[in-house]
């Protein structure tokens, strides 16, 4: 990428220029008293002093854009214009020769700081350029930096495309091969096929004859099979019958083990309150022989208590 060339503003030596210019000012510069007392008596000089006091705007502007201009001058007028003005401007210039030294040193401080003024103006204005244009040149080398690297990234994917077509090539050559030795297998395999299909052919003719065979055998196992289910359903009829013969009498069996049952269960009935009712007796009896036998013991503890006052009343008797 090619780089733009740098362009630098002009720079103006100040000093030198306004050095030279009071140096042509102070070439028959008259005093100042003479240039007062010179301006009392001439009209034009009055005249020339009351504008300059009532606009403030030096009358020597047009020799000062001479001596100060930054750009250059184009004239394009014709040989007796340049003649006039160079008159007018010697006019000026005499003219100018009449202010004091403090009023043109105060003029020429303005003059240097407005053309210092500009000249800052002019550097900021460049400056600012130049930083447009690194800023461009910045975005043009990011540019042509990132351009680089798709060219890079691009050489690759094509490296990496045609080192995949160098592959697909062999693996081409080699799939022919391997399809030429599968043909190849394919052909015997077509050939033994074929010996397997009359193989096969025969032993399916040995198998038709084996099958008609086993079809008349079949034949007879059929009718060999319904004269067994004729068999079969005459003796499940009867196996019904015996069902039914069994059923009823399971039934009257039934019936009597319940009849049974039930006069066990009466049986059993008047067993236990028979045994309740003895039960009963054996209890009172029990009772009445308790009874009994508490009066007895009763008894005779009364016997033993009279044979005892009977032993004491024979004793004293007998005593006396």
């Amino acid at each position: 990428m090619e780089k733009e060339e740098e362009t630098t503003p002009p720079k103006f030596s100040t000093n030198s220029s306004l050095s030279s210019e009071k140096d042509l000012l102070q070439l028959n510069t008259p005093s100042p008293s003479s240039v007062k007392q010179k301006n009392k008596n001439h009209p034009a000089a009055r005249k020339l002093q009351d504008q300059f006091e009532a606009k403030s705007v030096p009358p020597n502007q047009d020799v000062d854009k001479l001596l100060f201009s930054t750009s250059p001058i184009v004239s394009t007028d014709t040989k007796e214009d340049r003649n006039m003005a160079g008159h007018d401007q010697v006019v000026q210039l005499v003219q100018v020769m009449k202010y004091s030294q403090s009023e043109w040193n105060k003029m020429k401080q303005e003059l240097e700081l407005s053309f210092q003024s500009e000249l800052l103006n002019k550097e900021k204005e460049w400056s600012k350029k130049l930083a447009d244009r690194d800023k461009k040149l910045a975005h043009m080398e990011e540019k042509h930096r990132k351009a680089q690297q798709t060219n890079e990234d691009m050489r690759a994917v094509v490296a990496e495309f045609e080192k995949t077509i160098a592959q697909l090539q062999a693996e081409r050559q080699k799939s022919c091969l391997n399809s030429q030795q599968s043909l190849q297998d394919i052909m015997k395999e077509r050939d033994q096929a074929l010996e397997d299909l009359n193989s096969v052919e025969t032993a399916f003719s040995d198998l038709h004859r084996r099958f008609e065979k086993a079809k008349g055998v079949v034949e007879t196992f059929k009718k060999n099979e319904e004269a067994l289910k004729k068999c079969v359903e005459e003796y499940q009829e009867k196996d019904k019958k015996s069902k039914a013969k069994l059923q009823a009498l399971k039934q009257q069996a039934e019936e009597k083990l319940e009849q049974a049952h039930h006069d066990i269960e009466k049986v059993k009935k008047s067993t236990y309150t028979d045994i309740a009712r003895l039960e009963a007796a054996l209890k009172k009896c029990e009772i009445q022989i308790k009874g009994l036998e508490h009066s007895l013991e009763q008894k005779k503890k009364e016997n033993e208590e009279l044979t005892n006052i009977c032993d004491e009343l024979i004793s004293k008797v007998g005593q006396n």
